[in-house]
């Protein structure tokens, strides 16, 4: 499940907000890119809670298609996560308050008194075999070589400013041209993937009734719909920058990253998409995430897709 929210973007809402907040720009981090990556690896192997404050925002030809705030209070050392997610679409908005614990996540909108759980059996079975401390060395030995390999060149475009006091500004800015062909390539695949996912959930949807019975699916459709991104033809990226400042104690308090991608869609228009987030840690080791008490309140109990519909 917890992947599942990373992949799938809304990782901004439950047990991906550590991961989101030190990890989404890692392949940006010389003297730049290593100040970067020991800030990196300080604050991801040594932080046990921290709250979390991002603004992201997504634009098609300057016009919004959807803008998420959240505010949330993470424990790596307790598995729990708690918070809120406003979402402003093209004629909406919504406020999602989540909780996750090491069983399972809790959801519900601002619009409707439903609470909506879901245990994830998936997620406890690997805690106890002791999957996910595998996984984590893995990815701390392993993803870091693939990212200095990707890099490459790179590295030399990354700068680092130090402040009087100790602390430090990381800059990257980059251009069309300046962007490595594999990091390039991806561009493509990675819409056609969205869009090939969008198809196939709207397959797998059998009428309205259904379609609001997945609070999953409601809260990603509530960040963007994918026919409003749907780039074919074309697809590239034009600029990518990232600003991050890092505290004395050598930790990441801040990270500002933006992406611009063009490209055509299916009718041959010009699309020129941007994507903006700021995400801003504090209570660094500090932080105990909010519980949610569940007596009384109206529940309705939500099953992985492979396990059926949801039941009251």
């Amino acid at each position: 499940m917890k992947k599942k929210w990373l992949l799938t973007g809304s990782a901004v809402g439950i047990s991906g907000a550590v991961m989101l907040a030190t990890g989404l720009t890692a392949f940006a981090g010389t003297s730049g890119y290593d100040d970067y990556k020991a800030a990196l690896k300080n604050t991801t192997q040594n932080l046990t809670s921290v709250t979390v404050q991002a603004d992201a925002v997504l634009k098609d030809n300057g016009s919004l298609i959807s803008q998420a705030q959240s505010n949330l209070k993470a424990s790596r050392q307790n598995e729990a996560v708690s918070g809120t997610v406003k979402i402003s679409g093209k004629t909406n908005a919504q406020t999602i308050s989540l909780y996750s614990q090491p069983d399972g996540q809790v959801w519900k909108s601002d619009a409707s008194d439903i609470y909506y759980v879901k245990q994830d059996k998936d997620r406890e079975d690997h805690r106890k075999a002791g999957k996910e401390t595998k996984d984590k060395a893995w990815f701390s030995s392993q993803a870091e070589t693939v990212i200095d390999a990707l890099i490459g060149n790179l590295k030399n475009e990354i700068t680092s400013t130090t402040g009087e006091d100790g602390s430090k500004d990381i800059s990257l800015q980059l251009d069309n041209a300046q962007i490595p062909a594999v990091v390039q390539a991806l561009a493509p695949v990675a819409f056609k993937h969205l869009s090939e996912q969008s198809k196939w959930e709207r397959s797998t949807e059998s009428g309205r009734a259904a379609k609001e019975s997945n609070p999953e699916k409601l809260f990603r459709q509530s960040l963007f719909n994918p026919k409003d991104i749907a780039l074919t033809d074309g697809v590239q990226i034009q600029s990518l920058s990232l600003h991050a400042v890092i505290s004395p104690a050598n930790e990441i308090q801040r990270q500002q990253f933006d992406i611009t991608f063009t490209g055509q869609d299916t009718q041959g228009a010009s699309h020129t998409l941007t994507a903006s987030l700021d995400v801003q840690l504090s209570a660094i080791n500090g932080t105990t995430p909010d519980s949610v008490d569940l007596t009384g309140k109206q529940v309705v109990q939500v099953k992985d897709d492979h396990e059926g519909r949801h039941h009251e």
